[in-house]
């Protein structure tokens, strides 16, 4: 599969949220870029850092929605949720899964990290960036 390329499509507008998600992408790309012969251990470990990164992102992303009284804020929550349910049932599934990442998990992470940043965050762009966010 191919990596995510970043590119002025996935800006939010706002510095820090794009630089936490290139660091998320750039870890879901190690994933979606990684050989046959990766460890079931490694994929594991990766998948791990990229739920801890995604989880800082997601707590500095709602506290600063929260500031700012983000009429939207309990969708993006949710949303956020469920991808890291989703994440941690990756990584106990990998552990049994030896040789390469599951398609099902480079086909989740590449749909639902293009779905929710051009989609789910685009919508607070304007809305930060309005109220002098960038």
């Amino acid at each position: 599969m191919n990596p995510i390329e970043w590119n002025s499509t996935y800006s939010v507008g706002v510095a820090v949220l794009d630089q936490q998600h290139q660091r998320i992408i750039n870890v879901i790309n190690t994933l979606l870029t990684s050989s046959v012969d990766v460890s079931s251990e490694e994929i594991s470990d990766t998948l791990d850092t990229m739920t801890r990164y995604a989880e800082e992102h997601f707590s500095y992303e709602e506290r600063l929605l929260a500031e700012n009284n983000y009429p939207g804020i309990e969708e993006q929550k949710e949303e956020h949720r469920k991808f890291i349910h989703k994440t941690v049932q990756f990584c106990m599934k990998t552990m049994v899964h030896k040789g390469s990442v599951p398609n099902e998990v480079r086909t989740y992470l590449t749909l639902w990290w293009n779905h929710h940043i051009r989609s789910s965050d685009m919508a607070y762009k304007e809305f930060l960036n309005n109220r002098g966010i960038y």
